[in-house]
């Protein structure tokens, strides 16, 4: 029965680091939280608005 461990390095060469590719996230993950707290702060705005002025 084969055992159930976790992967280890390569020891074929201890003395070459191998490089770690940086993690890319497209822009659009940033984006679309920033465009939904906008759409709530606008609609808070104007909703807001409107009250304050129905109320004069």
């Amino acid at each position: 029965m084969e055992s159930n461990l976790p992967a280890t390095r390569d020891a074929t060469d201890p003395e070459v680091e191998r490089p770690t590719l940086a993690p890319s996230r497209p822009l659009t993950v940033a984006l679309l939280p920033l465009a939904l707290a906008t759409f709530v702060i606008l609609a808070l705005t104007i909703a807001v608005w409107t009250f304050l002025a129905a109320a004069t």
